[in-house]
């Protein structure tokens, strides 16, 4: 009889296995969600979430959810939801939780872990879900971030797997316990270090590192706070760089991440750059970043995005990722912590006014923005008068207020036409008529400081830059050349006149108009145009924006100073930069006679030089191959060109040397070509004669991977093939070398990524 009994009560153990609050591996993009409950019976796997997100938004449970065993390739569907319908859109209640089980195919008993994905590369994951109730070393609320209870500053935090301190990552070599001491040794590499943590607490520790005692606490708000006074005063550009580092939480390499991207806004050149930073295997980053002014970065990658980061000059930031918000660390960690926390005063919510901003005219539109403006200052003056953020948080919060709101001013017809698009659901066959600009509409420009260095601090100044260039209705259209007026700048530089250019000057006439009377005069001019194209193009641009700033200068009373500095300076660098133009001495003398500030002046310099230094260094360069394009028919030029490639993934792209979308592209898509350089992908880049031969010469060693420069007949055959009305265009051809998506929209690198891999 007891025998049977023992029999029973063993069974019903193996029928219903629960594992509360398991402890996960990875959680990186999952804020929201979190596992209470893993319930293995005989029948299924049943696993519990919690999802907390902002009320009226929705979730949805997709048809493909599933879990995985470790070291299985199979992946167990769902079978069936409770608490939440499934593959439906579930509005979040008024309390802003919902607690829902997802029901899975039964696993194998002994299995020590599993995986929890959803469909799509955005679908929620978590890694290591525990399914045996380990014993840990220390206890369990002390697996957290402690803060110096006299300054809130992120002293050690301990995880399963590593211990964060001094903006490292250590990791447990012993751990002892005598009473409710624990002593703890920690390694990085060939250090190591002895930890003693007194008095346990639920909240509060005693820590003690190298005889140097601290009282820590878990809450952060709990902690006094000694708030930095300093301010930023000019001047503010300055040669110098700041750390960026910090530590994964739980990462595996199995993740597949290998290396995260910092986006940076280049307030000079105009150029977001993107730099890349290697993960160890251990979850560590770390990388020193050349910066001359407080610089606003976003961190970009499958397992972390963060659009709030700060770098300062001569300052590093440490910064802890995953299973929660951002933790931060370093000189540089109070304004960070303290810009994240004042956008809750943000007032603008484009998805809120867009109904009312669909019967707005410019002037309503206007003062509605002036009216949240106002609130905002208000609510940041409250804050600051009250002393509870330091002094530069402050500074570059009330910069960020009046170029959020300046740039939102010039966006009306923007932010109009897709209200009016969304609100009355207008195809985009159908136009949207926009009002005017009345007169008067700019002047918060004429009142306000917009010439200021000290503006460079807010990120928002350099959209308010790109704002300021494009304002609608000042542009010229149409220039008559001038090359009576050409021929007077051209010899302002000092160039040696050819013989062909002193031919060309006798057959201009006083109003600058060529006398084009025979053949030999248009062989003269076309010979000076094409000696001179570079100049003649810098001519022309120069007098278009020139005009503009004119008109501009009249409407609202912008002189020059730096706003106009950074414009020339942009529009003289970027292409320097981004098509590896280099300018000649007397060229670039000439063209940096329009920038006042000496910093900027040479700083167009210094990137001149590099990239005359990249140009030379480019004639070793590997990693790309120029492919000389098929002698075939036109209809077989493509299939001969993706023939050199069969067995691998080909991604195409249709580009060239002047389109500015292409290069940002080819500049983003670069950390994903480096983290799938091992796999068996092809990535071949397309252009034609409109590409100068010589800037592609230039440009082509910095793009790794396969290139083909067609005459006007093939490309005009593969844009009729490919339905391509514009550049960057890119083209999915499978391993079989059939086009399996003729026409690729923009993608995320991890959304690209998957879309590969789903054909390898």
């Amino acid at each position: 009889m007891l025998t049977c009994l023992l029999a029973l009560l063993s069974m019903a153990c193996l029928a219903q296995k629960t594992i509360v609050n398991p402890l996960v591996g990875f959680d990186g993009k999952n804020r929201n969600l979190k596992i209470v409950k893993v319930s293995l019976t005989d029948t299924g796997t049943v696993v519990s979430f919690m999802t907390t997100y902002k009320a009226g938004n929705w979730i949805r449970i997709p048809k493909n959810t599933y879990i995985q065993a470790n070291g299985t390739n199979d992946k167990l569907f769902i079978k069936a939801t409770k608490g939440i319908p499934f593959n439906k859109k579930y509005t979040i209640p008024e309390s802003g939780k919902v607690n829902y089980e997802l029901v899975f195919p039964k696993i194998d008993p002994t299995t020590s872990n599993i995986d929890y994905g959803e469909e799509g590369s955005e679908g929620w994951k978590i890694y290591d879900i525990e399914l045996v109730q380990k014993q840990t070393p220390l206890p369990a609320f002390l697996y957290t971030e402690w803060y110096n209870k006299k300054n809130s500053d992120l002293t050690i935090a301990f995880y399963s797997k590593a211990v964060v301190f001094d903006k490292k990552v250590w990791f447990y070599k012993e751990i002892a316990k005598k009473n409710d001491t624990y002593i703890l040794t920690i390694a990085n590499n060939k250090s190591t270090k002895q930890i003693i943590i007194e008095k346990p607490g639920d909240k509060e520790i005693k820590l003690t590192v190298n005889k140097l005692t601290a009282n820590l606490s878990s809450d952060k708000n709990s902690c006094a706070e000694i708030l930095d006074k300093e301010i930023y005063k000019l001047p503010v550009l300055k040669n110098d760089s700041a750390v960026f580092s910090g530590y994964i939480k739980n990462y595996s390499p199995k993740l597949g991440t290998k290396i995260l991207t910092l986006a940076i806004d280049n307030i000079i050149t105009g150029i977001q750059e993107n730099v890349l930073i290697h993960i160890t295997p251990d979850g560590y980053f770390y990388r020193k970043i050349p910066v001359c002014h407080l610089q606003k970065v976003f961190l970009r990658s499958d397992i972390a995005d963060e659009n709030d980061l700060y770098l300062e000059p001569g300052k590093e930031l440490f910064v802890i990722l995953g299973n929660g918000s951002v933790k931060y660390a370093g000189n540089a960690a109070q304004l960070n912590h303290h810009l994240k926390q004042l956008n809750r005063i943000d007032q603008f919510d484009f998805v809120r006014m867009r109904k009312k901003l669909a019967d707005m005219k410019p002037n309503d539109y206007k003062a509605h923005l002036l009216d949240l403006q106002s609130i905002e200052s208000v609510k940041l003056d409250s804050i600051n008068k009250l002393g509870k953020i330091p002094a530069k948080a402050y500074q570059v919060k009330k910069k960020d207020i009046v170029f959020e709101y300046a740039n939102r001013m010039m966006e009306y017809h923007w932010n109009y036409e897709h209200a009016r698009r969304q609100v009355f659901k207008l195809p985009d066959t159908v136009k949207v008529k926009i009002e005017n600009y009345p007169d008067g509409y700019y002047n918060f420009i004429r009142d306000g400081d917009f010439n200021n260095e000290l503006n460079v601090i807010s990120n928002a100044y350099n959209t308010f830059i790109n704002r300021f260039k494009f304002i609608p209705g000042f542009r010229k259209t149409r220039y008559v050349h001038n090359y009576k007026a050409m021929m007077a700048a051209l010899k302002s530089e000092g160039q040696q006149a050819s013989e062909n250019d002193k031919a060309f000057e006798k057959i201009i006439s006083n109003d600058g108009i060529i006398l084009l009377t025979d053949s030999t005069n248009k062989r003269i001019h076309k010979k000076w145009a094409a000696d001179h194209s570079e100049f003649i193009n810098t001519f022309v641009s120069d007098f278009f924006r020139n005009s503009y700033y004119n008109a501009i200068d009249s409407a609202v009373g912008i002189k020059q100073g730096i706003l106009i500095d950074l414009l020339s300076a942009q529009d003289i660098s970027r292409p320097i930069i981004e098509q590896l133009t280099p300018l000649s001495a007397g060229r670039l003398a000439s063209v940096i006679k329009k920038i006042d500030h000496p910093y900027l002046k040479d700083y167009v310099i210094l990137k001149n030089t590099e990239t005359l230094k990249q140009v030379e260094l480019n004639k070793n360069a590997g990693g790309f191959f120029v492919n000389e394009t098929p002698k075939v028919e036109a209809d077989k030029i493509f299939d001969n060109m993706m023939s050199k490639f069969a067995g691998k993934v080909v991604l195409v792209d249709f580009w060239a040397t002047w389109c500015g979308p292409c290069l940002g592209g080819i500049s983003r898509i670069k950390p994903l070509k480096e983290e799938m350089k091992d796999s068996n992908i092809a990535f071949v880049y397309i252009t034609n004669e409109t590409s100068p031969l010589p800037t592609y010469q230039n440009m082509v060693p910095t793009i790794k991977g396969q290139h083909y420069r067609l005459n006007n007949d093939e490309w005009g055959y593969l844009a009729d093939k490919f339905k391509i009305s514009g550049i960057p265009h890119m083209v999915l051809v499978n391993k079989e070398g059939k086009v399996v998506n003729p026409r690729l929209g923009f993608m995320e690198n991890h959304e690209l990524k998957q879309l590969m891999e789903k054909h390898l």
